[in-house]
């Protein structure tokens, strides 16, 4: 802190002391307006050199690039400060102080901005190694998770055909689901990784059709639910496959945790993989229809260039903690974070388009939005 404010404040003198030259010397420039106006101007830099010194301080800059900065506006002003008095110096040279004071503010901002880009290199370049390194740390992980996943699912189906007590069968079953869970994290990191790495779409498509295909394996399997559409004919936006998974992801929750709300615990049980003979029966009148048939509603409009789509069902809602940390109002902890990666697949996603999600829960259900640009 103590460093971070040395050289803000270094910034900072350098303003001030640039007023009080150009204030030191409005009495000599009385009577013409030349002289004023160049007076006046040094005010200004001075005073634009102070607030910039003040949005330094409170800015993320690191404490390090911050004393970068300082040196860059230091360096110009040291140098031309001498040049200027070298000058001054020779015979038959007569620099007015007013000059000298806007040669100097015009340095200083100069030096502020070069040093400031050069932060904003580094930072990007500091950025571009930390992106290729968590490139080579997710496909490692996702490497290590297949494989682990792969061994756990092998090894617990093998034990639950040879088991002939209930209970070690059921936590046997356990051990796969969970396993089976964890897998998909290897696809839902792949997906965020994509979008991390990508570009905006260029390509369009039809909206109504892609909720069309996102919606048909559903449908098959809950021949009993209910699976609203209200999409405007001819509605397109920008996209590619990742728009296809976003809304799969959205579908998946929409139905995994709307279509078990009537259930006391059922949450819970899909939740944490549990495959105890009470929440597999939940899952199986799920499966085969019943109060907990799934329902789902995609709808979507224009919201200016932004077409805003919208999945809603009849679950419990997205947990309050959840809700804050996805739309950036809570930082994540270790104690405060979401139950899995789909949403924020999805969020990923809408930030690579140039959109946005967001949450909305009330007494009938839950209703995640996401804004993609339309074509």
């Amino acid at each position: 802190m103590i460093r971070r404010t040395l050289a803000v404040g270094s910034v900072a003198l350098t303003g001030v002391a640039l007023v009080v030259g150009a204030v030191s010397n409005v009495a000599g420039a009385e009577g013409d307006g030349v002289a004023l106006a160049l007076v006046a101007l040094g005010a200004v830099l001075g005073t634009a050199i102070v607030a910039g010194a003040s949005y330094l301080y409170r800015s993320d800059v690191a404490t390090v690039h911050t004393a970068r900065i300082a040196g860059w506006n230091l360096l110009g002003v040291a140098l031309l400060a001498v040049i200027l008095a070298l000058a001054r110096l020779a015979p038959g040279v007569s620099i007015p102080a007013y000059v000298v004071v806007d040669v100097l503010g015009v340095s200083s901002v100069a030096h502020l901005l070069i040093g400031y880009n050069d932060v904003r290199r580094i930072r990007a370049e500091e950025l571009a190694r930390q992106r290729r390194t968590l490139a080579v740390v997710n496909r490692l992980t996702r490497h290590n998770l297949r494989n682990r996943t792969q061994i756990l699912t092998g090894h617990a189906a093998a034990l639950a055909e040879e088991l002939d007590d209930d209970d070690q069968r059921a936590a046997a079953e356990t051990i796969r689901a969970t396993a089976a869970e964890l897998s998909d994290v290897d696809g839902e990191l792949a997906a965020i990784q994509t979008a991390l790495n990508g570009d905006r779409p260029t390509g369009t498509v039809d909206l109504a059709d892609l909720v069309e295909d996102v919606l048909a394996p559903y449908r098959d399997r809950y021949p009993n639910g209910e699976f609203a559409i209200d999409v405007p004919d001819g509605l397109a936006v920008r996209g590619d496959e990742q728009l296809q998974v976003t809304l799969d992801h959205l579908v998946e929750n929409a139905v995994e945790h709307g279509s078990t709300s009537s259930r006391p615990g059922a949450d819970d049980a899909v939740e944490h993989g549990s495959t105890s003979p009470a929440s597999q029966a939940q899952q199986d009148a799920v499966e085969h229809g019943s109060d907990g048939d799934p329902y789902v509603r995609v709808s979507a409009g224009l919201d200016g260039e932004i077409a805003r789509i919208h999945v809603t069902d009849r679950g419990p809602g997205v947990p309050a903690d959840e809700v804050a940390v996805l739309t950036e109002q809570r930082e994540i902890s270790q104690l405060e974070h979401g139950s899995g990666l789909g949403l924020w697949v999805v969020k990923t996603v809408a930030e690579r388009y140039g959109g946005d999600l967001s949450v909305e829960n009330d007494e009938d259900g839950a209703t995640v939005s996401v804004g993609v640009p339309a074509a």
